[in-house]
């Protein structure tokens, strides 16, 4: 993936899979070995001052709209990380069993 499909997320609006608007993207983040781009943080609850991650695995583009595949729900009641920036090798194996990644390579 170039910089230009980079920006592309990093300037999307996330939905999740009901259609529902979530927010804009605030960060992009690379898988560590590929860099390949594997989760985005998108700012939701009371005032947006929590970041989730959300797996951009079985993502789609439609224009400049980000469609992830999870609801709203299960993108809030993901576990809670320290850091919006970097992911720990312990929060990313949470983030990746809550959502159930084990052997899902797909994305965008």
């Amino acid at each position: 993936m170039d910089q230009a499909e980079i920006k592309k997320l990093q300037d999307a609006t996330a939905w999740d899979s009901r259609g529902k608007k979530l927010g804009e993207v605030n960060h992009v983040h690379l898988e560590n070995e590929s860099g390949i781009p594997a989760w985005i943080t998108v700012s939701l609850g009371l005032l947006n001052t929590r970041r989730h991650y959300i797996p951009l695995a079985d993502s789609r583009f439609e224009g400049e709209d980000l469609h992830v595949a999870w609801t709203r729900d299960q993108i809030t009641d993901s576990p809670t990380t320290i850091s919006d920036m970097e992911l720990t090798p312990a929060e990313e194996s949470g983030l990746i069993d809550y959502y159930r990644l084990r052997g899902d390579t797909t994305s965008v």
